[in-house]
């Protein structure tokens, strides 16, 4: 457990193969962490880590396991006595891990909980929603509008709701039987303590606030109410970011906040990505464009100007991303930008009709990447265009390696590896994730 978040997520299969069952199970467990020290991990990993815990007589305690590796654990095994423990420790999952194949788990997971629970209506009381955690988020409107209040606050976690959901919780909030109160009641304190909530809305919610906050909300998205009491150093405009000062006058987060609108950053983004490298301001940012992206979507042009600024992106942020072409795939993949699990990035450009990992896509995506895609989609890799990628250029420098093949591996020429070097990464993942491709 004393090992680093980073060091946990290198968690593979392959590495762990020659590891004893007892030497397994304890660094399965101890990527069980919560808030800013959670190990992130993707569908195979978790996959493979459910599979070390199904065959295990070691692993017993559902507390003892990572939230997301629940959500892959056979459900037969769980002793009905226990069933509520599970669910209760499943709470806290990210359901948003599911990959595409296996979406329908989300349906199966509820269907067992309601069985678990005694769930026999839409009408789910505060006990059931406390036990349901996260789960909330995948639940269709009937369930939200229906429920008791206090699922308003599972679903303030969720990374996205769907036009039916939003339309439900506003529909629960509007009834006045929430702790938020009656629509007459509301005010900005209100659109604070909803969170992300108000931002899936539709334009007569917002017609309940005083008019001081509508007329805010006709000129500008809700965000804009929440800055208040606003900026005090000066408006940053297109002049304030050209200047080589920029952004040392702006220290003060909040104020950085504050002084930036959504408009300035839509329309000098390439040049504020280029000039901020700090995660807050970049954060700060893609808050911007979340206020502006149009209808609920950021446009391709926009996606591709984002540089670092898609590194300190959340699931939320990725979901409502346009990534539909090459061009904004490679973009996104720029390891000047730094390193950063890609998967989702992937699985959007994968989810257009027409779209697959062709040689282009491959090359656009890298070896490094490659490895945090699910096993199905690697399946689904044409071992033609795998080839292509792992041959391409190395016909050019094979000449000056082979002249160098009987010496020592120290001996090889800088230029020689520099040529190499863009690929090492591709054949290295390629060997160590699609052998199965190549050999094909």
């Amino acid at each position: 457990s004393s090992l680093s978040s980073s060091v946990l997520q290198g968690f593979t299969c392959t590495s762990i193969r020659t590891f004893q069952k007892t030497h397994i199970n304890n660094l399965i467990k101890a990527c069980r962490r919560k808030g800013n020290d959670k190990v992130t991990l993707v569908e195979s990993q978790l996959t493979c880590m459910s599979y070390y815990i199904q065959n295990s007589s070691d692993v017993t305690d559902f507390s003892l396991i990572p939230q997301d590796v629940l959500l892959y654990y056979q459900y037969s095994s769980v002793p009905v006595s226990r069933c509520r423990d599970y669910f209760q420790q499943l709470a806290d999952a990210d359901f948003s891990v599911f990959s595409s194949a296996l979406s329908y788990k989300k349906t199966e997971l509820f269907t067992n909980a309601k069985s678990c629970l005694g769930i026999n209506s839409t009408s789910l009381t505060q006990e059931q929603v406390s036990v349901l955690g996260n789960m909330c988020c995948t639940l269709q409107g009937s369930y939200i509008q229906d429920s008791d209040p206090s699922i308003l606050e599972k679903l303030k976690n969720c990374p996205d709701l769907t036009e039916e959901q939003a339309a439900a919780v506003q529909t629960l909030l509007e009834s006045g039987n929430t702790p938020y109160g009656a629509p007459s009641t509301w005010n900005l304190q209100t659109l604070k303590d909803l969170g992300m909530l108000p931002l899936y809305l539709q334009s007569s919610f917002y017609q309940h606030f005083n008019k001081v906050c509508s007329c805010l909300l006709l000129s500008a998205p809700v965000c804009s109410c929440l800055l208040l009491p606003g900026c005090t150093v000066g408006e940053i405009d297109q002049v304030t970011i050209s200047d080589e000062t920029f952004p040392f006058d702006y220290t003060d987060i909040q104020q950085f906040n504050s002084c930036l609108s959504a408009t300035t950053v839509k329309d000098n983004l390439d040049t504020l990505t280029i000039k901020l490298d700090e995660e807050d301001y970049l954060r700060v940012v893609l808050d911007k464009l979340n206020e502006v992206r149009t209808p609920l979507k950021l446009q391709s042009v926009q996606v591709q100007l984002l540089g670092p600024a898609s590194r300190v992106s959340t699931a939320q942020d990725i979901s409502h991303w346009t990534i539909t072409e090459l061009d904004t795939l490679s973009a996104l993949m720029s390891p000047s930008d730094g390193q950063w699990n890609a998967q989702q990035v992937i699985s959007r450009y994968l989810s257009t009709p027409g779209n697959s990992l062709g040689s282009a896509e491959l090359n656009a995506v890298g070896g490094e990447n490659l490895c945090s895609l699910d096993p199905q989609v690697l399946k689904n890799i044409l071992p033609q265009s795998l080839r292509s990628v792992l041959s391409t250029d190395l016909d050019s420098s094979s000449s000056s390696s082979s002249s160098t093949r009987s010496s020592t591996r120290s001996s090889v020429p800088v230029s020689t590896y520099q040529l190499m070097q863009p690929y090492l990464g591709t054949i290295h993942s390629a060997l160590h994730c699609s052998i199965t491709l190549i050999s094909s």
